[in-house]
């Protein structure tokens, strides 16, 4: 069995060993076919969008995004991200979702194996058992206004609870998030931005917990999973037709049943199939001899000033991360005060609205 030096960077320290983590993943699978050494000298550097620390090292460079960002082919070797794309043996589209859903493992445990193809058969006895209406958790308020548009309008027909920190409703934080999805009808599954390709876990989640999910992110979301088995805000003219919509089937409950027991995935796609040929993509990489294995361009010239570039942003990035530490620690004794925690909010929105106009 072939040795190897690998680093995992960005994704916490010893992550390699934490179930949870995008890190431990990766390893179990090179540890398939590989002996596999955490090393401060590595052969193959796996690395995230929000590290810089991948540029101290000489290697060959594997980038992976759980965001909604693009990789740089001139700084890295592969990719693993979330774009629909095509570029030689360099890159791998390979969602979030397929390596991680679960954070803790009180959800895991709850999920159960297998839990992507598992499905079983909803009744309506099943469905007396949801006795509440919608959920919606999230902590992300500097999120795409979509998701806030929608629970406003979709709250002023029945309440949704919301049990994460952002537009609170419940009096408290939800620790596991599947054990308080299984006890609504819907959920409402938004990105933290529309992308084409970005799909994270929100929608799987919310499939999981026998939930119908309202979907809005990837607009192709449907080459994924089956659209007859959530709801596709995409396929709607307005938000408004969209709340229609869900009134409707919360009012029969036959079309709930019915839609709830539809396939998971879209009818050509199979998630097994696709983690195979994402394990055959890593082993490409690493089958290869190590000199060969090299695909960023040889212009050293071109290759420093990118990388100064970066180093440069990592300085500014580091900067502005120790002074909202800092921030965040003098204002945590106000966060309790719900009129600071709103004009805190409406500013940083203010400011994101301003952005975005900017760029149009």
């Amino acid at each position: 069995m072939k040795r190897i030096r690998v680093k995992f960077c960005e994704f916490g320290k010893k992550d390699e060993e934490n179930k949870n983590a995008y890190a431990y993943f990766l390893n179990k699978i090179l540890q398939k076919y590989y002996k596999v050494e955490i090393s401060e000298k590595p052969d193959y550097l796996f690395y995230g969008g929000s590290s810089f620390d991948y540029l101290k090292y000489d290697c060959i460079k594997i980038f992976y995004t759980g965001e909604n960002i693009s990789p740089n082919f001139n700084l890295c070797d592969y990719a693993i991200g979330f774009d629909y794309l095509t570029f030689e043996d360099r890159y791998f589209r390979f969602p979030l979702y397929l390596a991680t859903v679960f954070y803790n493992e009180d959800e895991l445990s709850l999920a159960g194996e297998d839990y992507l193809n598992k499905q079983d058969v909803f009744t309506k006895e099943d469905l007396k058992n949801k006795k509440d209406f919608c959920s919606f958790v999230y902590s992300n308020y500097l999120s795409d206004d979509s998701r806030r548009i929608f629970f406003e309008k979709l709250n002023r027909y029945k309440k949704v609870n919301s049990g994460g920190a952002y537009l609170n409703n419940i009096g408290y934080r939800v620790v596991n998030k599947l054990e308080f999805e299984l006890k609504h009808k819907f959920s409402i599954a938004f990105e933290n931005t529309s992308r084409s390709g970005y799909t994270t876990e929100k929608i799987v989640s919310s499939l999981v917990a026998k939930t119908i999910p309202i979907y809005w992110g990837n607009p192709k979301i449907n080459k994924e999973f089956n659209e007859k088995r959530f709801i596709n805000c995409h396929n709607y003219g307005s938000f408004d037709d969209v709340v229609k919509r869900v009134i409707e089937i919360d009012k029969n409950d036959s079309l709930y049943v019915k839609i709830i027991n539809n396939p998971l995935k879209a009818e050509n796609y199979d998630f097994g199939e696709v983690r195979k040929n994402f394990e055959i993509f890593l082993r490409n990489i690493i089958d290869q001899p190590l000199k060969s294995a090299k695909r960023r361009t040889e212009n050293s010239v071109i290759i420093s000033g990118l990388e100064e570039n970066e180093k440069y942003l990592a300085k500014f990035n580091e900067k502005r991360a120790r002074k909202r530490k800092m921030l965040s620690k003098i204002y945590q004794p106000f966060k309790k005060i719900k009129f600071i925690e709103n004009l805190k909010y409406k500013y940083f929105r203010k400011n994101i609205n301003k952005n975005a106009r900017n760029e149009t």
